[in-house]
């Protein structure tokens, strides 16, 4: 009888088993950065959204608070060479004060895709495109 008992207890448990897979249930949103970097759809969008591009205190321009302007494409190239740790500032490097982290006054640095796209772009030599 516990041989009988212990049989139709396995096969509810197993029942009820499922093998779902991982990538189904928790898609990952795609990255691509295989491919030619724009600046005009990826670059721009992530400096008005991320770095302040829309807040006069930011970096719109280099008249900005900050000194650093990343509303246009000379801005953000001159940025980029003038600062000297611009990819140290947006992935919170520790080799650098946190005070030098971007966005200021956020814990949270922008998202790994978008800085992966920026580096993408800088490594492919900056295109105006």
């Amino acid at each position: 009888m516990k041989t009988i008992t212990a049989f139709c207890v396995s096969i509810i448990f197993l029942c009820g088993c499922s093998y779902d897979n991982l990538e189904e249930l928790h898609p990952t949103i795609s990255c691509d950065t295989t491919g030619t970097a724009s600046f005009l759809n990826d670059i721009l969008p992530i400096m008005v959204r991320s770095c302040g591009g829309l807040n006069l205190s930011c970096h719109q321009s280099d008249a900005s608070e900050s000194g650093y302007g990343l509303g246009t494409y000379l801005d953000v190239t001159n940025t980029i060479v003038g600062s000297g740790v611009f990819i140290q500032t947006i992935t919170h490097d520790p080799s650098i004060s946190s005070s030098k982290w971007m966005p200021k006054g956020s814990s949270a640095k922008i998202d790994d895709c978008s800085i992966r796209k920026i580096e993408t772009w800088l490594n492919n030599g900056k295109l105006n495109n």
